[in-house]
């Protein structure tokens, strides 16, 4: 069969175009609010969702000079590697609007207008499909309501407007429709385009396109020269693409990230309506299925109660007729990709609610590449889309003078049930607690200041939503304060090892504030510059330091400032450490063990810091570690210094067929070197290695020894 889209008058076409276009400015001030149809306003964007980042990615990338790659944008992470692709900032638009930045307002945003693209080409996409597969514009027309109010698309209104493209999946599903009008040339741009959105929407295109030239080769339509062609074509014009948005700005081993496996989605995640972690449901009528968290926030796939009915509906059309999916001619290829997409969808841990039916473990070099696309629960929505998209069309051929009223009912019954989740997300109210509020950031002297940073660069900074705003509202040029999936690893990681040195040196950078991102910082960098001209302020339940602005310390900011004491730990009495912020003894050069106990040492320089008293004597400081020693790694040397000053040498040797294991070390810390009851304990490693360093793992922090526990003792000699 050959599906042909009607051709409409241009006077109709025209008033289906701002038909469709009127609804979604409803829709957007519906969802969003009206005053966000003003291009110029932008604190809704701020919010404590990731819409921030992807608003200060755009920001940054606005004011920066052009780059190469194009979509290089440095200065939102500042050394440590990204692009405007990595802030999900619709690449497509940020290119678009930046080429023409000389036009804009100083405040600019282009998520509203995204929004209205999305649900204008959702509603009308769907409309035309529809009315393909119906031949009755009542039908499509009304339909197409459904699509536009499908709760997996308005899911991701609120969090992630990239995600919201769908309307790139009904492009997918119209052109595995009309096989016999669509040529490569349609998918590779296609593919083109989604790499310029979402590179999950990219992925499931090239994984149905790749499957349908497979399949077309070995049943011998085309050649293997036409074949190969193709495929190199489609590939290599991706490959630039991709290079110039900015995607190869982040190691392509930084990509890989854990989650595959976890955000995934469940046998029953179609019929579940609620995310609980975001107390959110989308159904009046069905019950919340208690999935875990993973698969309700990115394995998300409810189609509402008038899908679960179209679908049952479609099938049993199906069945009374099962020649006419004959008629379609869908390619081998197109039932290939989908088995390939359910189960990475699924992937190794197959669950049906609750329970866990099977779990297949995987090699690292398996687990690896299949991590890139760790919230692999996402791929299903093609799926989705192309079962209803069928249902539709199995019905309107087994009840050809009852398909209105039938799906007219369907369409009445799902915006019953979805209304819940619609009630919800037309009720959001943004959090003005996200602001900086206090009449500090207003003093003159501060608003000159245009770079901010924290003393922990991480991928996804706690406080990034708090100072969101501020950033943009405020100019600054640029910042290592992010919150994005992907970094470059290694570079955020000599950017924590370069401001750790430049601190300890006494070195500041001039017009910059640096957010202190811990009780630990701040008692070591009290320490370090107690006799400098530096402000310490605690502003909005935050920490900052900035060099020469001592004199703006108000009452408050010392009074907070000398509450925080130095951890006096008591003689004989083990400390168990992990990675949480009330360990106010550890100072800079430490990680997190991922979630299990104890702290790593990173970089070529850690410090703890106690206080203990001058009356103590024969102090000895001893500590329960595992080193980071292994065959690749056989030697390793560590000096200690208590107070700058040199203490002793510890040495770790590997031995051959034996497990590194646990140890306990002790040192005594020499009298001379305690100063005013202080004991600033430094680990000096000169050559330390990473994982990544000796190909164990992408793992690029260079690492000496994990910390589990330690105490001070004291005895006779």
């Amino acid at each position: 069969m050959k599906l042909e889209i009607n051709k409409l008058p241009s006077k109709d076409n025209l008033k289906l175009f701002f038909f469709y276009f009127f609804v979604s400015l409803i829709l957007v001030s519906l969802f969003n609010g009206f005053e966000t149809l003003n291009f110029t306003k932008t604190h809704w964007l701020f919010s404590g969702d990731d819409r921030s980042a992807h608003q200060i990615g755009w920001y940054f990338f606005k004011e920066d000079i052009w780059r190469f790659p194009l979509g290089s944008n440095p200065n939102f992470g500042n050394e440590i590697g990204n692009s405007i692709v990595y802030s999900d900032s619709i690449p497509l638009l940020a290119l678009i609007f930046k080429a023409i930045n000389f036009l804009l307002p100083e405040k600019f945003q282009y998520f509203s207008l995204w929004f209205i693209l999305c649900f204008f080409l959702q509603g009308y996409l769907s409309y035309l499909l529809i009315l393909d597969i119906t031949k009755n514009k009542k039908t499509a027309i009304t339909f197409s309501f459904f699509f536009l109010l499908f709760p997996t698309a308005l899911y991701r209104i609120a969090w992630h407007p990239a995600l919201f493209g769908h309307w790139t999946l009904i492009l997918s599903v119209f052109l595995l429709f009309k096989k016999k009008d669509v040529k490569d040339k349609h998918w590779i741009l296609l593919i083109l385009l989604t790499s310029l959105i979402h590179f999950y929407f990219t992925i499931i295109n090239l994984i149905i396109f790749n499957s349908i030239k497979i399949f077309d080769f070995l049943k011998k339509k085309i050649k293997f020269k036409r074949y190969l062609s193709t495929f190199l074509i489609c590939h290599f014009s991706l490959f630039i693409l991709m290079y110039l948005v900015g995607y190869f700005e982040v190691r392509v081993i930084d990509t890989f990230a854990l989650g595959f496996g976890t955000y995934k989605l469940n046998l029953l995640s179609i019929f579940d309506s609620t995310i609980t972690h975001k107390n959110i449901t989308w159904s009046w009528f069905l019950p919340d299925l208690m999935l875990s968290e993973g698969e309700e926030l990115e394995g998300f796939n409810f189609l509402g109660l008038g899908g679960l009915l179209l679908i049952i509906l479609g099938v049993y059309s199906f069945l009374k007729q099962r020649n006419i999916i004959k008629k379609l001619n869908i390619n081998y290829g197109v039932w290939f990709s989908f088995i390939i997409i359910l189960l990475l969808s699924l992937t190794n841990n197959i669950s049906i609610g609750k329970l866990e039916i099977l779990s297949i473990p995987l090699s690292d070099y398996l687990y690896g590449p299949l991590s890139i696309v760790r919230s692999s629960g996402r791929l299903f929505w093609i799926i989705s889309y192309f079962t209803l998209f069928l249902s539709i069309y199995f019905i309107s051929k087994n009840y050809k003078r009852k398909s209105f009223l039938i799906f007219s009912t369907i369409l009445i019954i799902q915006l019953l049930d979805i209304s819940a989740g619609i009630k919800t997300y037309t009720n959001k109210i943004y959090n003005q607690d996200l602001y900086l509020k206090d009449e500090f950031w207003k003093n003159e002297e501060i608003l000159v200041l245009k770079n901010i940073i924290t003393t922990r660069p991480v991928n996804y900074n706690k406080h990034f939503d708090k100072l969101a705003y501020f950033m943009e509202d405020n100019n600054i040029e640029k910042t290592n304060i992010i919150k994005m999936a992907r970094v470059d690893r290694g570079k955020a990681a000599r950017n924590r090892y370069e401001l750790a040195k430049n601190f300890n040196e006494k070195n500041l950078e001039n017009g910059t504030i640096y957010l202190i991102d811990n009780i630990g910082h701040l008692l070591s960098l009290k320490q370090i510059f107690k006799n400098k001209n530096v402000g310490f302020f605690f502003k909005d339940n935050l920490w900052f330091m900035i060099k020469d602005k001592k004199h703006l310390m108000d009452g408050e900011d010392k009074k907070n400032l000398k509450k925080y004491e130095i951890y006096e730990p008591a003689l004989f009495e083990e400390n168990s450490v992990n990675f949480l912020d009330k360990n106010h003894f550890v100072g800079f050069g430490w990680t997190h063990n991922s979630n299990s106990e104890g702290i790593w040492s990173e970089g070529k320089t850690s410090n703890l810091l106690f206080k203990l008293d001058k009356k103590m004597k024969n102090i000895f400081f001893e500590m329960n570690i595992i080193p980071f020693i292994n065959e690749r790694n056989k030697e390793m040397s560590i000096d200690v210094f208590v107070n700058g000053k040199f203490n002793n040498n510890i040495k770790f040797n590997f031995k051959e067929n034996s497990p590194t294991k646990e140890e306990k070390i002790f040192f005594k810390i020499e009298e001379t070197m305690i100063t005013e009851n202080i004991i600033n304990i430094e680990f000096r490693n000169k050559k330390p290695k990473s994982p990544f360093d000796l190909l164990i793992s992408p793992d690029s922090r260079q690492l000496s020894f994990l910390l589990l526990n330690f105490n001070f003792f004291s005895k006779n000699i």
